[in-house]
């Protein structure tokens, strides 16, 4: 059954293009009817007539020597600033209107006004955002929000350049980069950024810390977005009836999370969020502006947990908080082997105590040596289980000095260095883009220099 037409509505607003408003306004007018042709030719000469008076505004009376570059630039900006303008009205149709009964300068002046309203709020928001922005180590986030919004307001000229940005805007929102230009850029950026900060703010920064330290060791240099994680972090935790305050989400957690969420369909899933937003409002840690960012991207949201099919997703989303400064201080070389006495005292007490963590925390203690290592793998009789628990157990670095051992092509023929191999391919599978591809570089570096 085909939809039934608005005859006073016509114009879908969905066809409406978010940054070419006028050129795409004018042209569904004319496929509906709202503008003749000779309509449209005298907005287009009453355009090019604000275009002249701009240009010679620009070069001071010298239009004649204006670049035809800079003229197409000014163009462009005048229609982002009656754009902006016609944005403004109560509906499309009412926005034709003007365009047929109204000159351009005036729609142009009215949309610079306009523009300096929305100059003047997103000032606001971001001086609101500055004096309670969330305290991290990460060097895109305050150089992005107070550096860069900064340097945007200072080079703004909606006169002529309104459609222009000037700044890169390096930190990335969980909604994406906003598909708009000038000032609808920064105020879109920046209503982000209040509701992503307004949530972070709600948490321990050392708790935040800890949590992106498990994503990453050097996430500090990395454009990557916080938000994201700390609020699967504490959504993940309400859904485990556990205190979302501490972001400590730990690997039980996550595969109890993993079978949660398996074989649910996408309503499912959002249902489930639902839940964990009230949730989290209860407890206080839901803003009502990160509420409603939460509802605008639900759908994201869910294709996320809906496309981690596999349990290494899981834990690229799902963080399990890391604590560097608490981590064993390991040194392994080719060198400093333990004396004999010392490591057949060291094999025996290993094959005497009960198979598990103390185990391995007794060697990680005890060895220091790579050679040492290898050998105790193999002489303390490691299960595979045991295996897998020494390499999760190891520091990133020793884990990729371990890994450089075992060339992808040159696969181990021993049992035991099977087992092995396949624990540290597995670890492997479970590091984020930015781990591989640092440890990929390492293990290249090391190999070389054998």
């Amino acid at each position: 059954m085909s939809q039934a037409i608005d005859t006073l509505h016509p114009i879908d607003r969905m066809k409406l293009h978010p940054v070419h408003y006028v050129e795409s306004l004018i042209d569904q007018a004319m496929t509906w009817g709202l503008l003749s042709e000779s309509d449209s030719t005298i907005i287009q000469a009453d355009l090019l007539e604000l275009l002249a008076g701009q240009c010679d505004k620009w070069s001071s009376g010298e239009s004649s020597s204006l670049p035809t570059e800079k003229a197409q630039d000014i163009l462009t900006s005048i229609l982002f600033v009656v754009g902006i303008k016609l944005k403004n009205c109560s509906s499309p149709e009412y926005a034709v209107g003007l365009l047929k009964s109204e000159k351009m300068e005036a729609l142009f002046e009215e949309g610079l006004r306009i523009i300096r309203r929305k100059k003047a709020v997103s000032g606001h928001i971001q001086n609101k955002i500055v004096r309670k922005m969330l305290d991290t180590p990460n060097e895109f986030y305050r150089s992005t929000i107070a550096d860069g919004i900064n340097g945007f307001f200072k080079l703004y000229n909606p006169q002529f350049t309104a459609h222009e940005i000037h700044i890169t805007a390096d930190y990335p929102t969980f909604a994406g980069r906003p598909e708009s230009q000038g000032i609808e850029f920064i105020e879109d950026y920046l209503c982000c950024i209040e509701a992503e900060n307004d949530f972070c703010t709600g948490f321990q920064a050392q708790d935040i810390h800890h949590l992106m330290c498990g994503l990453a060791w050097d996430y500090t240099r990395i454009p990557m977005n916080i938000f994201e994680y700390v609020m699967l972090s504490a959504l993940g935790l309400a859904l485990v009836k556990r205190n979302p305050a501490g972001l400590n989400l730990t690997n039980e957690n996550v595969g109890e999370l993993y079978r949660f969420f398996s074989n649910k369909s996408g309503e499912e899933i959002s249902k489930c969020l639902e839940e964990g937003i009230l949730a989290l409002k209860q407890c206080g840690l839901m803003p009502k502006t990160t509420e409603l960012y939460l509802h605008a991207n639900m759908e994201k949201l869910v294709s996320i947990i809906a496309n981690g099919a596999e349990m290494n997703t899981f834990y690229k989303h799902f963080l399990v908080p890391s604590y560097p400064e608490l981590e064993t201080k390991i040194t392994f070389d080719y060198s400093s082997q333990m004396d004999n006495n010392k490591y057949r005292k060291l094999v025996k007490q290993l094959l005497q105590m009960e198979r598990g963590e103390d185990k391995i925390s007794l060697i990680l203690q005890q060895i220091n040596s790579l050679a040492d290592l290898m050998d105790i793998i193999s002489d303390a009789e490691l299960s595979e289980e045991e295996l897998n628990l020494l390499v999760n157990m190891l520091p990133l670095s020793i884990f990729t000095l371990l890994l450089s051992q075992y060339p992808e092509e040159d696969l181990p023929e021993r049992e035991r260095e099977q087992m092995l191999y396949r624990g540290l391919s597995k670890r492997k599978e479970r590091l984020t883009d930015v781990e591989k591809n640092a440890v990929n570089q390492a293990v290249k570096k090391l190999q070389k220099s054998k």
